[in-house]
């Protein structure tokens, strides 16, 4: 009686322990499918996808400092960006990581470079390089990217440049 008492209870573990990794590598492979789903739309300059990504009550603060609160601020923000000075640019994922914090809840870091872009005189930009963090939640079975904080890293006081 104690053996199969002792056998249930093996096999329990390793049956749900199964379901949690196949639930985290579904979830994972979620994420990066979204992450995926936002380069393409930048890259075709599609506003209303880029906006898509995030929770109805989903928010925004570009790295020029411009705060969006819910998707139709998100969407105008890059409606505003992708008709002017990024239209035509194009999103590099240099680097990508995702970590799962609760079963509805995951934060992704991206190392990102955006390139084509043009200054205000018609000549070429410099990449702007920069790094995103990026707080997700599921929500109904889907995720969606909760809050956005693309920054630009700047060098520390003093250091040497």
């Amino acid at each position: 009686m104690k053996r199969a008492l002792v056998l249930a209870v093996a096999f329990l573990v390793v049956t749900v322990s199964g379901v949690v990794r196949a639930d985290k590598a579904s979830d994972e492979k979620a994420l990066r499918t979204l992450a995926d789903q936002f380069v393409k739309d930048w890259d075709s300059d599609n506003w209303k996808g880029l906006a898509g990504v995030f929770a109805a009550d989903g928010d925004l603060i570009n790295p020029f400092g411009r705060v969006a609160k819910g998707r139709a601020e998100i969407e105008k923000v890059f409606m505003d960006e992708h008709t002017s000075f990024l239209k035509g640019t194009k999103f590099g994922l240099n680097a990508y990581a995702a970590r799962l914090v609760a079963p509805d809840a995951a934060i992704e870091d991206w190392d990102v470079s955006v390139t084509g872009g043009k200054n205000a005189d018609g000549t070429d930009a410099p990449p702007l390089n920069h790094h995103v963090t990026v707080v997700l939640t599921k929500q109904g079975g889907k995720w969606w990217a909760a809050a956005a904080r693309p920054m630009v890293y700047v060098p520390a006081p003093g250091a040497p440049k």
